[in-house]
C-alpha cells in the first residue's frame, strides 16, 4: 500500500510575516551521550536575525547561549 502524507511548508515565525521559510534554527536536546539536533523554530530571509533573537530569549532568557 502507498501512504500519503500532507505536507505543510515551513513558514516564518516572525509576528505574521507568513513568508516561506529558507532558514532552520536548531538546538540539541539530551546529555552529553545522547544529543540529539532538534529544530526549534524557521524564518524567511528577511527576518533571519528577528526569529534568532525571539528564539535565544525563549530558550536562554538573559543568559547568552554560548554561557550554556
Amino acid at each position: 500500500m502507498i501512504n500519503v502524507v500532507k505536507l505543510y511548508p515551513y513558514i516564518c515565525k516572525h509576528s505574521s510575516c507568513l513568508s516561506l521559510a529558507m532558514y532552520e534554527f536548531t538546538n540539541t536536546k539530551g546529555s552529553d551521550e545522547y544529543k540529539k539536533t532538534i529544530t526549534i523554530g524557521y524564518s524567511c530571509e528577511d527576518h533571519v536575525e528577528e526569529v534568532n533573537k525571539l528564539l535565544k530569549e525563549i530558550y536562554y532568557g538573559n543568559k547568552e547561549s554560548n554561557d550554556i
